[in-house]
């Protein structure tokens, strides 16, 4: 019996008048609709794919024909999707290949359809009918060859006949979807009729109504063959004309600068370009071309004629009874190079050029920009105004052979020799007849750039002009010397240290170092090293170390604003601390006082806009700085216009779904460095998002990479500084409906009614306590409800940040609750928060068969989800779990033996990376008062705690009232 693959596949399926009614099938899985939907697929329609799959072991064919449920979306809407998807997935994500291919055929698709190399044609469509429609034309780009090559089974598993089980094949089924995305992208539905005959082709082609009248076939056949060399696929075996280019001798040519350039003649084939049979031979009968290329010299003489259409100085060879080649002048010469040879290419004709012509190794003559001048000290960046000097913004145009720029004498010698091809030094360079007289008219002339901009393009190294579009960049002077001290910056280890009581490990050393010297030379800085390699000690040692005459200000999620607190008072107890978050939060600027570090939250910089954006703070640090990748929202504008002297943002994730979130972050820290937004998307986004350019992939990180600290955990210099184990305590806040649950429970139970005595009282205790825990943990767990679950709980919120940063650096992670009902909610909830398939949840009702296979799943299936939920219970001995590096305890069992143990599921024999462990605590609350007593009596817990909770009920009213007595400081705004 046949089965589906079980992964998400996509075939193309063409249909229809013209090819752009084809459909993009999605199909392989039971369930189409969410598996599209995970990767960001439009749904589609419900249709069944006449496909094949693989026949049962018994079978005696590999494969039967089947018709499989599927989902058909059209190729306009498709195109579009597919093109936006990335192709770098997490494995338990990431789609099936065929999903991969057709997205990397949509992309390519698209360059062409960009670079106009579309051909509209005619083919029948009836008695007296044609229809008009676009077809991609034949590039020669071999990247179509590879991909047709590439292809998985399951991208072209469409039948071709209903009654076997033939299926297209990859090349065919390629073409004809790069047909479809022409096609669809050409025509315009809104389009209407026209009577006029000689637009009548014109309406057909971008209208939605195709068909022309086509009286007799003369029509229909005038374009195809006009057509034919334009769109003729170049994969297969047939002969071609190929010219090859050479150069004259050098010696020749250094006396004479009219020396012609010979163009010879050949035939080739497609799929085998090195054989290259010379005109001569062709005419002799001499070939080694197979028969099926068809007849040789028919075959020359068509491609010559070809080729003359598209470069004229060719046609002189049609008069010539056995053409073998040409010689072009050195303006002809010129032009081949400039515009010919890639009209040939495009008309699938074959070109060879000298290799120091090609585009790769083309020497020229070009523009180029040196800025900077030689003034004095560069001062102190971007903040302080260092970049202002006339010395670092001033450039000036120089003329440039390769990495040589020319003086003013050479440059004349060069434009007075008046030739489009120049033998300069012995190797040829070449002259844009269109670019010279700009390039004249502007060699030596002087400007000016924004201080921001010119560092932008002195540490991308090139600048987009008016002129001439990119153009290379070199510095010079004071600018030079800056960019080559914000490279060095990373190489400064030993930071300077003021009151920070902790011992600092040497990769944290290293950070603070950088910090600091980023700070001194006016920069903003993104440290990004992963969660769990202390970002927040780092940043407070930055904070120690200034000299304390503006205030610095903290901006964090609320769940974490007491974290800072105490991490402040542990290790900088020295320094003053304001907490800008509650009712009783400072309302005027004196307030804050010099030296003091201002904690607050996201809501609040918000919310107190006016305020906080009129102090002129000292450092302006952003915890969780992805709460500001999206650069319209109003909490990235406004932290944007808090003023300071240097500007720090903390995050594991600088880049967690598109590159606007960098420029977001990175504009915080140094604005301007990378453009406007608009432009940004242009010349960086679009270009490495969509066509992984490597190209605009080096300038951005040429450009960011001095700006921005990254460290893994995975980087041995790190591994090597870290204990085998790393415990934290993460304070969560609560949002308003859990404090008001919270405080009437509370309420309820020690002012309303009498505790009583004995074991009476004791469970009325655990009552109160385990309504608690279930309100801290969320609002749905305590109220019995399935929902919804956005929004209602601190903790929720703040496990679901970590979880994403886990998840998106392609680690695991073990998640512990006590309870089944918080259980479903995070399985659910995280599901569908972090874009995973069923998060699994193992606990008291799985049996042992589904326990073995969740377990077995984390710790070997790549494709498998990298969370694994466990009930304390069910899963806190017995589990081997090597391949979590982390370890998320969502509730307390407030025993930390019952907590270790859990905890070494990970932590155990056979793990080989550092497990970091994260326990939850809702601030202000019960929770946070037991983690204290906890940490600080952890050498007698086994005496103080006993099993479990019980301990608790032994409290009298007074100390039980403190202990889960709500602080109101610590809820959202």
């Amino acid at each position: 019996m046949e089965s589906q693959p079980g992964v998400l596949q996509a075939t193309f399926w063409p249909g229809g008048r013209v090819p752009s009614d084809g459909h993009l099938a999605l199909w392989g899985v039971d369930d189409l609709v969410e598996a599209a939907a995970m990767v960001m697929l439009p749904a589609g329609e419900p249709a069944r794919l006449p496909t094949v799959l693989p026949a049962s072991a018994r079978a005696r064919r590999r494969v039967v024909p089947a018709e499989v449920p599927a989902r058909v979306v059209p190729v306009g809407t498709a195109v579009r999707a597919l093109a936006a998807l990335p192709l770098d997935w997490p494995a338990w994500l990431r789609p099936g290949d065929s999903v991969l291919a057709w997205s990397v055929a949509a992309k390519l698709a698209l360059e062409f359809v960009a670079g106009g190399q579309l051909v509209p044609t005619l083919r029948p469509g009836g008695p007296g009918n044609a229809i008009a429609e676009w077809r991609i034309a034949n590039t020669g780009d071999g990247r179509i060859a590879a991909l047709a090559a590439a292809l998985p089974p399951a991208a072209h598993a469409l039948r071709r006949d209903e009654d076997d089980s033939t299926v297209w094949s990859g090349p065919d089924l390629l073409t004809a979807f790069f047909d479809a995305v022409a096609d669809s992208c050409a025509r315009s539905p809104a389009s209407g009729r026209s009577s006029a005959k000689r637009q009548e082709w014109l309406v057909a082609l971008t209208g939605a109504d195709p068909v022309v009248d086509a009286a007799t076939d003369s029509r229909i056949e005038d374009v195809a063959r006009w057509a034919a060399p334009l769109v003729d696929a170049a994969g297969g075996g047939d002969a071609r004309l190929c010219v090859r280019l050479a150069t004259p001798p050098a010696a020749v040519a250094a006396n004479d600068p009219q020396t012609p350039w010979p163009l010879k003649y050949h035939l080739t084939t497609a799929d085998d370009p090195s054989l290259m049979v010379p005109a001569l031979q062709v005419w002799e009968g001499q070939t080694a071309l197979r028969r099926s290329s068809g007849d040789p010299q028919e075959t020359l003489v068509r491609g010559l004629a070809e080729a003359a259409r598209l470069f004229p100085p060719l046609d002189a060879s049609l008069s010539e009874r056995r053409p073998v080649g040409l010689d072009l002048t050195p303006e002809q010469a010129a032009e081949f190079l400039t515009h010919g040879a890639s009209a040939l290419s495009a008309a699938g004709l074959g070109v060879v050029l000298p290799a120091e012509l090609t585009a790769a190794g083309a020497r020229r003559l070009r523009a180029r920009l040196r800025v900077g001048q030689p003034v004095s000290d560069p001062g102190a960046g971007i903040v302080e105004g260092g970049l202002s000097s006339d010395g670092l913004r001033q450039f000036r145009w120089e003329a440039a052979i390769g990495d040589d720029a020319l003086s003013p004498e050479e440059f004349a010698e060069i434009v007075a020799l008046k030739q489009p091809l120049v033998l300069w030094k012995g190797q040829w360079v070449r002259l844009d007849a269109d670019d010279l007289p700009k390039l004249v008219d502007l060699v030596g002339r002087s400007g000016e750039l924004t201080g921001v901009e010119a560092l932008s393009v002195a540490l991308a190294g090139e600048h987009h002009t008016a002129e001439f579009g990119p153009v290379d960049v070199v510095t010079d002077g004071p600018l030079r010397d800056l960019v080559d001290r914000l490279r060095g910056a990373g190489q400064v280890t030993e930071p300077y240290l003021r009151d920070i009581h902790a011992t600092l490990r040497d990769y944290q050393h290293r950070g603070v170092a950088w910090l600091q010297s980023m700070a001194a030379l006016g920069f903003g800085a993104v440290l990004a090293d992963d969660m769990g390699l202390g970002k927040t000690l780092q940043t407070i040692a930055l904070l120690a170390g200034r000299d304390g005459d503006r205030p610095h200000l903290v901006v964090c999620p609320t769940s974490v604003v007491g974290n800072w607190e105490r991490e402040l008072a542990r290790f900088a107890p020295y320094l003053p601390v304001i907490r800008h978050h509650g009712p009783d939060r400072p309302a005027t600027i004196e307030e804050f006082k010099p030296g003091d570090v201002t904690v607050t939250s996201y809501g609040l910089l918000r919310r107190d806009a006016a305020l906080l954006t009129a102090v002129d703070w000292d450092v302006v640090a952003l915890d969780e700085a992805q709460q500001i990748k999206n650069q319209a929202a109003q909490t990235a504008r406004l932290a944007r216009q808090l003023p300071a002297r240097a500007r720090v943002a903390l995050t594991g994730t600088p880049v967690e779904n598109r590159l606007s979130e960098l420029w977001s972050i990175m504009d915080f820290a140094n604005p301007g460095l990378l453009g406007p937004f608009t432009r940004f998307r242009e010349r960086y986004a679009v270009p490495v998002e969509r066509w992984r350019d490597p190209d605009a992939t080096a300038r951005l990180r040429r450009t960011v990479a001095p700006f921005m600290l990254r460290r893994v955990k995975s980087d041995p210099a790190i591994a090597a500084d870290l204990p085998p184990k790393i415990e934290s305590v993460i304070a969560c806040s609560l949002t308003r409906e859990q404090a008001t649950l919270y405080q009437a429970a509370v309420t309820a139970l020690l002012d309303e009614q009498n505790l009583g005595q004995g074991i009476a009282r004791q469970g009325r205790v655990l009552k109160l306590l385990t309504a608690l825990k279930q309100i801290c943990n969320h609002p749905a767990q305590y109220l019995g409800q399935s929902g919804p679950v956005l929004g209602r709980s601190g903790k929720l919120a703040r496990a679901t940040e970590m979880l994403a940063e886990v998840v998106d650096s392609g680690e695991r992670a073990i998640v512990f609750t006590q309870y089944r009902e918080m259980g479903d909610l995070l399985a659910k909830h995280l599901g569908t928060a972090l874009r995973l398939p069923k998060v699994p949840f193992l606990h008291g009702g799985v049996n042992r068969a589904a326990r073995d296979a969740m377990v077995a799943a984390f710790q070997t299936d790549d494709s498998a989800p990298p969370l694994l939920l466990i009930s304390l219970k069910a899963g806190g001995t017995g589990l081997n779990l090597t391949r979590a590096t982390h370890v998320l305890h969502y509730d307390r069992w407030w025993n930390p033996a019952v907590e270790d143990q859990a905890t070494d599921r990970a932590y155990r024999i056979g793990q080989t990376r550092t497990v970091n462990v994260h326990k939850l605590v809702t601030a202000g609350t019960l929770e946070e008062r037991i983690s204290t007593l906890l940490e600080q009596k952890r050498s007698l817990a086994d005496a103080v705690v006993g099993a479990g909770e019980t301990w608790l009920a032994t409290l009298d009213d007074a100390d039980l009232r403190a202990l889960v007595s709500l602080s109101t400081e610590n809820v959202e705004d």
